[in-house]
């Protein structure tokens, strides 16, 4: 069946993509290369000299697209109020990838960050088909609190307890268990895991940092109650998730703290909440990356990130009990997107200023350009 498989690999960078190497040898080690569309989205920062590399990439036979600003300009700007809505200097262009990816039929979509380098011996794009796979059999993990620690499938070094990016604080440093039961279905959200610098928070880097030596395994399956961080490092999805899997702006400021380093956070819970309504399933573990992690100030970014902990405090709370409506992706994510609006109305404490309301106003009008923009794209 994979070989019938196509999928889109997604990077925005304003380095040198030197991964991009170790990704083409992959796919030419295991008889992937026609299966892959590399989209490399470029910003204002970008070296002129990232065009070189990827034709470069090219001659050898990989299918690589590296829009330069204007052709990114002419394809936005057919998707309406959408084209208005992504901003230079950010991460947020990721969306312009995951579009043309959309455009081009593929089957599944594949989101990784430019510091992301793939294992040699391992089949990255085999991997991240199961989200393109029919009907499976397998084991599910339910959590007695509804939350499953990612990390603890790592090998660490010190063995420190972490937390992946994004889990609640709320549920962290508690006694929890963990049943195991056989299900069947469609896996349509795969979340790889990372080797050396797994995706922590920047407090965790602050107090703990680790190393992470060894995936422990096996690759486990969420069951429909249980949730875990999903960001846009070593992810996939299947292609009617991607009107779900819209990549949120940051940079407004909640309670006069300018936020960053979340909207993959967002984004993936937002995901797992349409794909759990659908009745799909969230797998995490294989394939693994290498995360040789770009320089970070830990202190700039704990800043930047303070306010998205607190609010997803509240909103991870809501969001794990909210019933949605529609027999679509793009009907539940609208739907989603107008009870955000209603839900951070009653939402309270200090983070909860008219600014951070508005804020995720401003998110759910985004959303649901993102699902008309998708509609454009799909016909």
């Amino acid at each position: 069946m994979n070989n019938k498989l196509k999928a889109g690999l997604v990077l925005t960078t304003i380095n040198e993509p030197h991964l991009l190497d170790g990704y083409f040898e992959n796919f030419r080690r295991f008889d992937h290369l026609d299966q892959v569309i590399v989209f490399l989205i470029v910003d204002k920062k970008t070296p002129a000299s990232v065009y070189e590399q990827c034709k470069a990439l090219k001659r050898k036979g990989l299918d690589i697209r590296c829009p330069t600003l204007e052709e990114q300009e002419v394809f936005i700007s057919k998707l309406g109020r959408f084209a208005k809505l992504v901003p230079y200097n950010s991460d947020n262009r990721r969306n312009i990838g995951f579009l043309m990816a959309l455009e081009t039929g593929v089957d599944f979509l594949i989101s990784i960050d430019d510091d992301n380098f793939c294992l040699p011996n391992d089949d990255f794009f085999a991997e991240h088909s199961v989200v393109a796979r029919g009907v499976e059999t397998f084991e599910t993990v339910h959590s007695f609190d509804g939350w499953f620690n990612i990390c603890e499938l790592l090998s660490k070094e010190p063995n420190y307890q972490v937390y992946p990016r994004g889990f609640p604080y709320h549920s962290r440093h508690r006694e929890n268990q963990v049943s195991y039961k056989i299900e069947q279905g469609l896996i349509r959200v795969n979340a790889g895991l990372w080797l050396s610098e797994p995706d922590l928070d920047a407090m965790t880097w602050l107090v703990a940092p680790v190393r992470a030596r060894s995936f422990l395994g096996p690759s486990v399956v969420l069951g429909a109650d249980t949730w875990t961080p999903i960001n846009t490092q070593n992810t996939a999805v299947h292609r009617d998730l991607i009107p779900a899997y819209y990549f949120i702006r940051m940079g407004y400021p909640l309670a006069g703290i300018r936020i960053d380093r979340y909207g993959d956070i967002f984004s993936g819970y937002f995901v797992q909440s349409v794909a759990r309504h659908l009745g799909y399933y969230v797998r995490v573990g294989t394939p693994i990356v290498e995360h040789r992690r770009n320089a970070h100030n830990y202190l700039k970014d704990a800043y930047s990130e303070f306010a998205c902990i607190w609010v997803l405090e509240d909103l991870t709370a809501w969001l794990r009990e909210l019933q949605l409506e529609g027999s679509t992706c793009e009907e539940a994510y609208v739907c989603l997107s107008y009870a955000i609006e209603d839900a951070v109305e009653s939402f309270s404490g200090f983070i909860w200023t008219d600014a951070t309301r508005g804020y995720f106003h401003q998110m759910a009008y985004c959303m649901r350009a993102w699902v008309e923009a998708c509609k454009v794209i799909r016909g």
